[in-house]
């Protein structure tokens, strides 16, 4: 420690030591730069017996071998390597001409800094190996394995490998005090009132507060031991399980993600964030317990049945339309169907009913535009079934009897066009030509060939999170050979209620049928008119007429029951 009387810059520096001879480097600004070198007894205790020491003048004094240390002679711009008797063994240039500081880099190599950049140098071959651009760098913290380096200036650190290649920046507003690695990989760092930690991927954030400033001299498992302002050493215990879930997902340690899920260690909007941003939605799906949020990340993973369940909780429209959206992108139209109902989507709907050729629906789609007084939607209702007679009939109550008249007539519908022709001639109207021909058809929708449930479904790949949760992947499986995402099975797999096989099993499994979207009975599957088969709708709101309500006693269609119901009304 600097006498009472020394300046504020008096004291030591920096420290470095080498356990293969029991020296220590003690570097301190006096005189413009100054070192002490203490050789230790062996077997000594506690301070015991007398040691060599040497003093000499130079800058940022280091060890660079076994028995040699390299010093950078600012005078006469060199830097010098010595033996532990303190005698010049080599003199080398620096690799530039700005260089002020020298850092230890491993056996025979230097960290050279200078104004804009750090410079990996081969002491022994007197080159430059490699440099990267930094801000000006106070300070430099090897990790145990020297695979990787943490520059350390004012207001940031510079994390880079062996070989000086840049791994990532962190930045601070506040000053930067000391660092350490802990046995993991991650940078355990300290500013004036913070402990933090800085991942080799660029994430970074807060483990603890400080009341005072301290400086880290190691890190060994959830125990810091640092200095404080007085000199005295101190340990403190941290939380270490965030950044240690952030390690082991960006390396893929399935296993160890899981198990620290498993043990509910992690919570907090931060890793639900960290989840959402890195990809792993599904992860973060298990630690969610608002309906919104699990509503958003299923939809985002694509887990339809999570999201089914999320929107029935919330039952909103907005939700539902996201719900049926995210359905047809994967060829559920099921769910899209139940998701239109919801939200009184009638336009939707009736086109949906079009394209998977559901033409009794569509005539319940027409009963329901005529009795909202919906024109349009009565039109197009009336189109797409190819009614010609009530397309005519809505032309004509909306007064427009010549459209009215040219449908009859390009139809071969004599009567209403005879009938609409004197209410043209009455009104004083021109009865438009109607052109015939053999290249003119009257415009009709085809046929459907094939009215099935879903189409095809989109499969959505499970990862290993949710594989193992649901229990279609053995964890073990994971640390024996590995895991392949693309081996597991997807999500389409689980909503796909239709492709044949055992229904009885089919049922059984059916994740929708809680939901209230199971598979309805073979009859509906071929098309029957069963009493199910006009599966989710909820009118309420719509006093259907008798012949629209379907076949439940109240007027109103109830969603496809699951095999359990059926089950209970055997018992009953």
């Amino acid at each position: 420690r600097a006498g009472a009387g020394a300046g504020g810059n008096a004291g030591p520096r920096s420290l470095s030591y080498n356990p293969a001879e029991n020296a220590v480097l003690i570097n301190s600004d006096v005189d413009g730069g100054t070192y002490e070198l203490h050789v230790l007894p062996k077997g000594s205790v506690g301070g015991e017996g007398s040691s060599d020491s040497r003093r000499g003048a130079g800058a940022s004094a280091v060890f660079v071998a076994r028995n040699r240390f390299a010093v950078l002679d600012k005078g006469n711009h060199q830097i010098l390597v010595k033996n532990l008797k303190d005698e010049v063994t080599k003199k080398c240039s620096p690799p530039d001409s700005a260089t002020d500081a020298i850092f230890y880099a491993g056996t025979g190599a230097l960290l050279c800094r200078s104004e804009d950049r750090m410079i990996l140098f081969d002491v022994q071959q007197r080159a430059t190996m490699a440099e990267l651009a930094t801000p000006y760098v106070k300070y430099v913290v090897w990790s145990p394995d020297m695979s990787l380096v943490a520059m350390l200036s004012k207001h940031a650190i510079v994390i880079a490998n062996r070989k000086l290649g840049h791994a990532c920046t962190v930045h601070e507003t506040i000053r930067v005090k000391s660092g350490a690695w802990d046995d993991a990989g991650v940078f355990i760092y300290t500013t004036l009132n913070h402990i933090k930690y800085a991942l080799p991927n660029g994430d970074s954030g807060i483990i603890r507060t400080l009341e005072t400033p301290v400086y880290l001299t190691k890190v060994f498992g959830n125990t810091v031991y640092c200095l404080d302002r007085d000199g005295k050493n101190r340990q403190i215990q941290i939380d270490s399980s965030e950044y240690m879930f952030k390690l082991a997902l960006g390396q893929r340690k399935y296993d160890v993600v899981l198990q620290m899920i498993k043990s509910g260690s992690l919570c907090g909007q931060s890793i639900i964030a960290y989840l959402q941003q890195k990809g792993f939605p599904e992860v973060a799906l298990h630690f969610v317990k608002d309906e919104s949020t699990r509503f958003e990340l299923a939809l985002e993973c694509g887990n339809i049945e999570v999201a089914l369940s999320a929107a029935q909780e919330l039952d909103d429209k907005d939700t539902w339309h996201k719900l049926g959206v995210a359905a047809l992108r994967q060829g559920n139209h099921q769910i899209v169907e139940f998701a239109y109902q919801k939200t009184k989507n009638f336009e939707r709907l009736s086109f949906l009913y079009l394209i998977t050729g559901n033409i009794e629906k569509l005539q319940k789609m027409l009963k329901i535009s005529e009795m909202r007084g919906d024109v349009m939607g009565q039109f197009h209702n009336a189109l797409y079934l190819g009614d010609v007679p009530e397309r005519v009939k809505i032309l004509e109550n909306a007064g427009h009897h010549a459209l009215a008249y040219l449908t009859a007539a390009t139809h071969g519908m004599k009567e209403d066009a005879e009938r609409l022709e004197a209410v043209l001639v009455e009104a004083g109207i021109a009865v438009p030509e109607v052109t015939e021909g053999e290249e003119i058809a009257p415009l009709t929708p085809p046929k459907p060939i094939i009215v099935g449930d879903n189409w095809p479904l989109l499969t959505v790949s499970k990862g290993f999170f949710e594989g193992v949760l649901s229990g279609e992947v053995d964890a073990s499986a994971y640390a024996e050979g590995g895991f392949d995402d693309e081996a597991g099975a997807g999500w389409g797999d689980d909503l796909d209620i239709d492709l044949g096989g055992d229904d009885d099993k089919e049922k059984e499994e059916d994740p929708l049928a809680a939901a209230g979207l199971a598979a309805g009975s073979d009859e509906e599957k071929e098309g029957g008119d069963g009493s199910d088969s006009d599966a989710g709708w909820d009118m309420e709101d719509l006093d259907l007429p008798p012949d629209v309500g379907g076949g439940d006693d109240d007027g109103g269609v109830s969603a496809p029951r699951s095999s359990e119901d059926d089950d209970d009304d055997d018992d009953d």
